[in-house]
């Protein structure tokens, strides 16, 4: 019995980057979607598999003999595309606003 999930979310530490005294550790948040099949009957046998997998950089720990810390990693990609998609919504409903105005002003 297959007990894996098809969707799994983890966070990985990477390898270690020496800099001088202190080491610095990238953390990747990593999605991935797998589902595969199989069949085997009389004669036959086919199968099919998909895959997807997402790396996301979450931060960077920097290591000393001081200490830990971390260095989150933000993703101005997403905030940006979250405001542009915003945008879309609000201006379209401003204009439908501004029109049913001045046309009820007209009569």
């Amino acid at each position: 019995m297959n007990t894996q999930r098809p969707l799994a979310t983890k966070i990985v530490l990477g390898k270690p980057i020496p800099v001088g005294e202190r080491e610095l550790v990238p953390l990747v948040r990593t999605t991935t979607y797998v589902r595969r099949r199989a069949f085997v009957g009389r004669g036959q046998s086919s199968g099919q598999g998909e895959v997807f997998i997402h790396l996301r950089p979450i931060a960077i720990l920097g290591r000393s003999q001081a200490g830990e810390r971390s260095i989150p990693i933000p993703d101005k990609t997403a905030r940006l595309l979250g405001g542009l998609l915003l945008a879309a919504f609000i201006v379209p409903l401003l204009l439908a606003v501004a029109v049913y105005l001045t046309s009820k002003t007209r009569t």
